[in-house]
């Protein structure tokens, strides 16, 4: 079986992505990645060794943009584009686990008579998912559906949990302490918001730089093109663009989060049991899905997680505030429970997609 697989923007599609695609290739599926060119999926597609192929795609932004008006353009090419590449190299299915560049590969699949299965991390589908929900065999999701769900999606839907990168268990946390010359007594802040980083989150850490210094050795992962120079040999504070390998071992080294209330990274600290302070993406540049995350987590997790509105961080105190909150909040994560939720999603996705793959080549 040959299995194309499509999704990016960020780390929160790619690296389910590759968890999907770890699971696929046990089972002896071959494998291409489709894509944007120069994207973060295409390199980290690259450093898993999975063959690139590359389509144009563009993403609707949220506030008025004359970008907006050319982005039907840009489907329509990455439409063409994706055609060819499934012509090139007639995959059996497609997995997608969403974003925009996944609409024009979706797109093209269904043209050519691919079977497509689709992924939504949320508890509503984003926008690239909603227009292919209804070209796909099926749609997972990683928890159960709201009741509101309409009939047609429900009878194609299959709750599998949310898939995590197949390393969550396999880290090296003190080699990381070690590479970073952190004292071995120091807890260890680490404050990531995905691979873009967040300028208001950077700021505002970095506004409270010596107060968290006071409690934390704070590793700062802030996005690509984000490093302050003034800051680099800072006792205390280590800045980075982004984490590639090093990103399980940080989590794992870490006390506690400040980051974003993505999907995929509510499902890596709950697995590890890390106490977070978590900055939801406002309304203004986001559909509201990271709010109602960040709410449901808190929920579950009393006591380990503490929300701060994106429009309350002004100087940064709040996030001092919180962090003083949970610096005694238990971690107690337990490696068999890890394990499982590192693998099992992960495993039904694969089936579930080598399954549609199978059945579509019965009815040929």
């Amino acid at each position: 079986m040959k299995i194309a697989i499509t999704g990016g923007a960020s780390a929160g599609h790619v690296v389910p992505a590759l968890a999907v695609a770890d699971e696929l290739a046990t089972f002896g599926a071959q494998l291409v990645f489709i894509g944007r060119g120069g994207s973060i999926e295409s390199e980290y597609a690259e450093r898993a060794g999975l063959p690139f192929r590359a389509v144009p795609a563009a993403g609707l932004k949220r506030h008025r943009s004359w970008g907006n008006l050319l982005m039907p353009l840009t489907v329509l090419r990455g439409v063409a584009a994706a055609w060819r590449v499934m012509r090139l190299e007639r995959p059996d299915a497609l997995f997608s686990k969403g974003s925009y560049v996944s609409v024009p590969v979706g797109m093209a699949a269904w043209l050519c008579k691919v079977p497509i299965v689709i992924h939504e991390s949320d508890r509503s589908l984003g926008l690239a998912n909603r227009i292919l929900a209804r070209l796909a065999e099926t749609v997972c999701f990683s928890t159960p559906p709201a009741p509101t769900t309409p009939r047609w999606l429900s009878a194609k839907a299959a709750v599998t949990g949310l898939p995590l990168r197949s390393d969550l268990t396999t880290a090296d946390p003190d080699g990381l302490r070690e590479r970073l010359g952190v004292t071995g007594s120091a807890r260890v802040l680490l404050a990531f918001c995905g691979s873009s980083g967040s300028q208001r989150v950077n700021q505002a850490v970095r506004a409270q730089l010596d107060a968290l210094c006071d409690q934390y050795a704070v590793l700062h992962v802030c996005g690509k093109g984000n490093l302050d120079p003034s800051l680099e040999g800072r006792a205390g504070y280590w800045q980075v663009e982004y984490l590639h390998e090093d990103m399980n071992d940080a989590l794992h080294l870490a006390d506690t989060v400040i980051g974003r209330a993505g999907a995929t990274t509510l499902a890596e600290l709950e697995a590890l049991a890390i106490p977070a302070v978590l900055v939801p993406l406002p309304t203004s540049v986001s559909r509201g899905d990271q709010i109602e995350n960040a709410a449901a987590y808190a929920e579950r997790n009393p006591g380990r997680c503490i929300v701060v509105a994106d429009e309350a961080l002004t100087d940064g105190k709040p996030l001092v505030e919180a962090c003083e909150r949970l610096r005694e909040a238990p971690r107690e994560a337990d490696p068999g429970t890890v394990a499982h939720h590192a693998r099992e999603a992960a495993g039904q996705v694969a089936r579930l997609t080598l399954a549609v793959a199978r059945s579509a080549l019965v009815r040929r």
